[in-house]
């Protein structure tokens, strides 16, 4: 089954929340129902804003069915429409049209999900589970506040990662006992050191807090175990970090978010074969998956299997050529191959795609040097605009260290993995598969700092 994006027929842009979490919710609560398998919202959102038949859109992501739907504001009315379509006849199984107040948007989600599982029971068997996405609430208020932090959580930009903040905070306070709403918390502390310039660790026991609220309310929640593993493994708690994998998996063995964050766990393990076929899992849920992708091609790379990284990271772009992580790691592996000419354009495009104007100057003043005086000069100007940088927001010291690692400058390499060691630093994890790193992996100080980390020699 594929829950297609809702259209906001109104192209109102204050009802765009309304839209996208509707959809994401009943993707929640139809995943609820025993046998039917529901692909996840990176996939299906991958259709938003296009004129897509239901048909064409259900054979890309190799389903039977498919939920459309179509929602107007008017004022403090809502107009939702919904239907059910077998994608293998393009026959209509069901379909109706809710005219309710906007207050009422929660009772319609549960209505329509209601409606569909009566529908498909029929064709499915098996137990039943709770009716609605596990975790819910039943306050209307606090529902449409978590819809608009989910809504802001997706654009992964630091200033929409604020405001989710402080609409889950608000759905909180509306309803202490909301459990996805905590998960919604405990996921912007997990992500926020990807997008801005703050540290991992930093976040995690606030993400840990959030995580372990929701497991107080419903402690059979998958997401709220998978995001307590993050916060786990970024305090380098690695064997309670894999206890919460395991026992997401155990309660969700569909969870592709699970298996995802498992495989780049089980990654800095240096277990690569289980990582990838973590990552692979992934993947079969959820394909279309920008995230799930470009961390396949990084998998690739870390393994030094280059032709499968950039023959994967060519089929993330025939997703979306402008997904800017995608370009940042792309970059990454073009320096690790020695290409530096292609390092330096995949690093500008990807600084330009994210609008992150001082990473821009960076690699343009990297270039600029590149092409008068090398790759040794280019880089070691790199390492003096990170130090320069760092004086005024975080700047990770395991990019300084790799970097030096490059140069073959051991010792300084050494003294900036201990600054990272010593406020355990989100790169710093990546030491045993970075490739930097590998002149120097018998020198006793990285056998030592492995130790000290509590990483597998």
């Amino acid at each position: 089954m594929a829950v297609l994006p809702f259209v906001n027929a109104g192209n109102d842009p204050n009802t765009e929340y309304l839209s996208d979490g509707l959809t994401e919710s009943l993707i929640n609560s139809l995943s609820q129902i025993p046998n039917l398998a529901v692909m996840s919202r990176s996939s299906v959102f991958h259709y938003k804003g296009r004129d897509v038949d239901p048909q064409m859109a259900a054979r890309d992501l190799k389903v039977e069915g498919v939920i459309t739907g179509r929602i107007v504001q008017r004022g403090n009315q809502l107009i939702i429409s919904a239907e059910l379509i077998d994608a293998r006849s393009n026959h209509n199984l069901w379909g109706d049209q809710y005219d309710r107040k906007l207050s009422d948007v929660l009772a319609v989600q549960q209505d329509i999900t209601s409606a569909i599982s009566a529908k498909l029971r029929e064709r499915l068997s098996g137990g039943t589970k709770k009716q609605g996405a596990q975790g819910g609430t039943n306050d209307a208020e606090a529902y449409q506040l978590y819809l608009k932090g989910r809504y802001y959580w997706e654009k992964r930009t630091p200033e929409a990662l604020e405001k989710s903040k402080d609409y889950f905070k608000q759905a909180i306070e509306e309803d202490p006992n909301y459990a996805l709403a905590y998960i919604g918390l405990a996921d912007y502390y997990y992500v926020l050191s990807d997008y801005a310039p703050v540290s991992a660790a930093t976040e995690a026991p606030n993400e840990r807090a959030a995580a372990q609220k929701a497991l107080a309310i419903d402690d059979t929640l998958a997401e709220a175990h998978a995001v307590l593993a993050g916060a786990d493994q970024d305090l380098w708690e690695w064997d309670a970090a894999e206890r919460e994998f395991r026992r997401a998996l155990e309660l969700d063995p569909n969870n592709s978010n699970a298996h995802h964050w498992y495989g780049l766990y089980l990654a800095r393990m240096g277990r690569h074969e289980e990582a990838m076929t973590q990552i692979k899992r992934a993947l079969e849920g959820d394909p279309l998956n920008l995230t799930f992708n470009t961390n396949l091609a990084m998998g690739y790379a870390d393994g030094r299997q280059y032709d499968q990284a950039l023959d994967q990271f060519k089929k993330t772009f025939e997703i979306d050529p402008n997904y800017a992580s995608a370009h940042d790691n792309l970059a990454r592996t073009y320096l690790n191959m020695g290409k530096y000419d292609l390092w330096l354009e995949e690093w500008k495009k990807s600084a330009t795609l994210a609008k992150d104007q001082e990473e821009l100057a960076i690699a343009e003043d990297a270039a600029r040097v590149y092409k008068r005086a090398g790759f040794g000069a280019a880089l070691s100007r790199v390492i003096e605009l990170r130090k320069k940088l760092a004086q005024r927001r975080y700047v990770d010291p395991s990019d300084i260290a790799y970097a030096y690692a490059l140069l073959g400058d051991k010792e300084q390499c050494f003294y900036w993995l201990e600054k990272a060691y010593s406020e355990k630093a989100g790169g710093l994890q990546l030491i045993k598969v970075v490739k930097p790193m590998d002149p120097f992996r018998s020198d006793p100080r990285y056998i030592d700092l492995l130790k000290r980390m509590g990483l597998p020699q």
